[in-house]
């Protein structure tokens, strides 16, 4: 079998019967056949993308069911609210009536301790204070009292660190 380049070149200008139907027929062939290559590239990428988004939705959904078992309950909610130890300083006070007394409350950054300043407190209220939070959870972790001037009763000043009892 021998190629004819002035026959190869006849056909390609059309010079042959059927010639022009044949190249409109290859040049559709070659389209069609580039396109589909083209698209399965297309639908194999969208294909993996969506089996990566599946997969992580399943691993958020377990994550989701995980974190959603191991909520807190009640009980935990009451004593992640006493580990607050400003929040708890801050109900005792109230209870005990300290009202404007309280010159200073500064918590740290994790909320678990904070520094108080008290200033005129009587002795019962001290006593009270420290139980309740000893109640909430919480405990004295260090103080400076003095004892104030005052007539018959004895008035106190009171800085003190308080934290929660882990």
């Amino acid at each position: 079998m021998k190629f004819d380049l002035n026959k190869i070149r006849s056909v390609l200008r059309g010079e042959v019967n059927g010639s022009v139907r044949f190249l409109v027929l290859a040049f559709a062939a070659a389209f069609v056949w580039v396109a589909s290559w083209y698209l399965s590239g297309m639908y194999a990428s969208a294909a993996s993308s969506f089996a990566l988004q599946q997969e992580r939705y399943s691993v958020l959904s377990l994550l989701a069911a995980e974190y959603k078992a191991v909520a807190p309950s009640a009980v935990a909610a009451n004593s992640a609210r006493r580990t607050d130890a400003m929040a708890a300083f801050t109900q005792v006070s109230i209870e005990v009536n300290l009202g404007v007394r309280v010159s200073r409350i500064v918590p740290s950054p994790d909320r678990r301790r904070c520094s108080v300043e008290i200033g005129r407190i009587y002795a019962e209220e001290l006593t009270e204070l420290v139980r309740g939070l000893s109640e909430r959870g919480m405990r004295v972790m260090s103080a400076r009292l003095r004892a104030l001037p005052a007539g018959s009763e004895r008035l106190f000043s009171l800085e003190a660190d308080i934290e929660a009892i882990s």
